[in-house]
């Protein structure tokens, strides 16, 4: 059965698409296989996967699959042998209204992915930087929560933010949410500015795991405009030695490895 992990932050830019797209290439790279939803409106992780071709999902995609116009098994769209995707699509807004006044509204995407659940090891969902249906549909529907973030006083500081809404899921609809760890992204060494947020961090939130820092690359920029993962752009660069470790961290939670 798969391990569903939400990638989430209510905070914008601060690379949830990156962690998403990367870790499952890096989980599939390591024999896992690997389903990637996308529940953004804005797409960019599937139009990262399969560029224009999002506009040929127009009845399959994670909308017309949280409304029931579309089955799971004929939603999914093959990448590579072990990593595959729903894809996001230009109408998700649009089917947002409909999904706020469905019945069970905060259990649509849990319930339509159950089937295929067994086929896989991991499950990874990219969200939306906003605190809506679809995140709540993603948390209700996951094992783990991964928190990426800038080091940033916001975005240190938008962290409790997170953790309030992870209390409510856990209160209402999903008990046995766990917060797998936090992962901060863009990180740089040229001022001591990150260095400081990260103790901040430890030191105000001193439960959270913080697992693997990204490093800021422009490397990971080109590699998801040209549809291509870090491991594949720039393999030997830092941010693909990051990504490989983080990999390896997200399966020692998960499997005990």
């Amino acid at each position: 059965m798969a391990a569903v992990i939400s990638i989430a932050n209510q905070k914008g830019g601060v690379g949830k698409t990156t962690l998403t797209l990367n870790l499952g290439y890096g989980l599939a790279r390591m024999g896992r296989k690997v389903l990637l939803i996308d529940v953004d409106p804005q797409f960019n992780l599937t139009f990262g996967l399969i560029g224009m071709d999002v506009l040929n999902y127009e009845t399959t995609n994670v909308g017309t699959l949280m409304t029931r116009e579309s089955s799971v098994e004929e939603t999914i769209v093959e990448i590579t042998e072990n990593l595959h995707l729903i894809p996001s699509h230009l109408n998700l807004s649009a089917k947002e209204i409909e999904i706020i006044n469905a019945y069970n509204r905060e259990r649509r995407l849990e319930k339509a992915i159950s089937p295929v659940l067994p086929d896989y090891d991991y499950v990874l969902i990219d969200n939306p930087p906003s605190m809506g249906i679809f995140l709540v549909n993603s948390l209700t529907a996951s094992d783990y929560v991964l928190i990426p973030l800038e080091l940033s006083y916001f975005g240190v500081i938008g962290m409790q933010l997170m953790f309030n809404l992870m209390a409510m899921i856990r209160e209402e609809t999903n008990e046995s949410l766990t917060l797998m760890g936090l992962v901060p992204n863009k990180f740089t060494r040229q001022t001591k500015v990150p260095q400081t947020r990260l103790k901040e961090l430890r030191e105000t939130y001193p439960d959270a795991p913080i697992l693997t820092t990204i490093p800021k690359a422009i490397a990971l920029e080109k590699a998801q405009g040209e549809g291509v993962s870090i491991f594949d752009y720039e393999p030997e660069g830092r941010a693909a030695r990051a990504f490989e470790k983080l990999t390896r961290e997200v399966i020692s939670i998960v499997e005990g490895e």
